[in-house]
């Protein structure tokens, strides 16, 4: 009877210490886009499955959820509609990031009321106060699911499935240098031309401006409507940001001066490749040039390229000695060469991961240029908006991948690409950024649980956050300092040429008069 019931008081110890160590964590994430989701989503899991009690507040359902995991819905979006290829091939101007940043702003705002006014946020704020150990939420094109966290006096872990914004950097005492960091709308390598560090360090500030002009005072407004006039600016509440997961690696996209609290854990979506179904098997164990995958992701469909890109792809294809798969959402496509097959839906990551595949094709999206950069795939980029020039141009500087515009492919920019791509020297090259990219001390899922955990833990990191974030720009850029070495500099000047003036105009007029004899 005494064995007995020491038993089962170590079980229920043990079951004490396992409730103590689960946490209670939200994951926020208004933004539509299931490209940026595959980013969050796994870490969402990743701590479910490591035993924490995860709520998410998004659009996207997981259809088989690990205990622990709740999902809390959004209304659906336009933005899952597809995007026409067809539309890119206007004749927009080099002030088309501006064009993006309007678009984003309008969307955030969108998505920002949608979500603060949403079932999904009423049940969420059922709980109160303290209730969640850490929040997780993207910070992306609006901050105003800040103001949730500010409600639940919780920690706040900002996620972003892309490089960072201009406006993130500030947030975390980040240093943004313009000469060699790109601005994710600019879409350059971290080697520039002047003019490109010209362009890059207008597009920089200038994107700042808009964002506190435009963004800043929409997100405040609406937050205030929400939960009250006394509510905290946006642009002071994401200052309590405790650290940001970024979905990038040096290896990928160049090396930054990033601050302990800006984490890199890209890759985080990367798992085991599975078998292939066994069509697809077949044509990759079976082709003795090897095989090329063609795909523009999930929202732009390749069905929707204009006649005359078309043909030119199909031309260049069937120039090729390789095997093509191309994600094609038709049925049909007019002069399909034997060498090419065309399905609807492709799993991605397990054809890139074969190693029959020779050269992966692709509009840029992240997700799968990091996938292909796992795997060690050479690229040949077509972007079309967002980051994806910027990844494309990052790959570009590392040897690894060639860069094609939407508006000039045909068949002989199409197939000149192509063949070069299949070049040794540029497999070699992706075998060195694949080894980097690969070979870490932790998994990136791993990072991004310990951190969480690590922020719930100490209440926010708080040593992990430089005093730069509490800085004015006028401090931080030390222009306080330039003006005392200025006027430092000047004051002895100003005085001579004072202490020469005073003279001259004391000087006698007999003086005057024999000097101008």
């Amino acid at each position: 009877m005494c064995g007995c019931w020491k038993v089962f008081c170590l079980l229920a110890l043990l079951s004490l210490v396992a409730f103590s160590d689960s946490l209670r964590i939200l994951g926020l994430f208004p933004h539509p886009a299931i490209s940026h989701f595959k980013f969050f989503h796994p870490i969402m899991r990743g701590l479910a499955e490591a035993g924490h009690s995860v709520d998410v507040i998004s659009p996207f359902e997981d259809k088989d959820p690990p205990n622990g995991y709740k999902d809390h819905l959004l209304p659906p979006s336009t933005l899952t509609d597809t995007i026409s290829l067809e539309d890119f091939e206007r004749p927009y101007s080099f002030l088309f990031h501006y064009v993006e940043f309007f678009i984003l702003h309008k969307m955030g705002r969108e998505d920002c009321n949608t979500t603060l006014h949403s079932r999904a946020l009423t049940e969420i704020l059922k709980n109160p106060p303290g209730y969640y150990d850490v929040i997780l939420l993207e910070q992306f094109n609006t901050d105003c699911a800040m103001s949730v966290a500010h409600v639940f006096q919780a920690p706040v872990i900002g996620m972003s499935s892309c490089a960072l914004m201009p406006w993130h950097y500030e947030r975390f005492g980040a240093p943004l240098i313009p000469s060699y960091i790109s601005a994710l709308f600019q879409g350059q390598s971290q080697e520039m031309s002047f003019a490109g560090r010209l362009g890059n360090w207008i597009t920089v500030h200038s994107l700042n401006l808009l964002y506190k002009m435009f963004t800043v005072p929409a997100g405040n407004a609406l937050i205030r409507q929400r939960f009250g006039p006394g509510l905290p600016s946006t642009e002071d509440l994401v200052r309590n940001t405790s650290l940001m997961l970024v979905n990038q690696h040096f290896s990928l996209s160049g090396p930054k001066p990033l601050p302990p609290n800006v984490i890199e854990v890209g890759g985080v979506h990367i798992s085991p490749p599975k078998p292939l179904p066994s069509d697809l098997q077949k044509i990759l164990d079976n082709a003795p040039k090897g095989v090329i995958l063609i795909s523009w992701g999930s929202q732009l469909k390749a069905c929707s390229l204009s006649a005359a890109r078309r043909d030119g792809i199909v031309k260049a294809i069937g120039r090729l000695e390789q095997e093509v798969i191309w994600k094609y959402e038709n049925d049909t496509l007019p002069n399909k060469p034997p060498n090419l097959h065309i399905r609807k839906w492709l799993p991605q990551r397990d054809i890139l991961a074969h190693p029959n595949l020779k050269v992966f094709m692709s509009h840029g999206g992240l997700m799968g240029t990091t996938e292909a950069v796992s795997s060690a795939v050479p690229i040949v980029g077509v972007p079309i908006y967002g980051d994806q020039s910027l990844n494309i141009a990052a790959l570009v500087q590392r040897g690894m991948a060639l860069q094609l515009e939407l508006k000039k492919l045909d068949e002989n920019t199409v197939y000149e690409a192509l063949t070069k791509a299949l070049d040794p020297s540029f497999k070699a090259r992706a075998k060195e950024v694949a080894s980097s990219y690969n070979n870490r001390i932790q998994g990136p899922l791993e990072t991004a649980i310990w951190w969480v955990e690590h922020v719930a833990e100490t209440k926010g990191a708080p040593l992990t956050q430089p005093s730069a974030v509490h800085l004015s720009r006028f401090v931080y850029y030390s222009l306080d300092v330039y003006s005392v070495v200025a006027l430092s500099l000047l004051l002895p000047v100003i005085t001579l040429l004072g202490l020469i003036r005073m003279f001259k105009r004391r000087e006698p007029k007999g003086d005057r008069k024999l000097k101008r004899k």
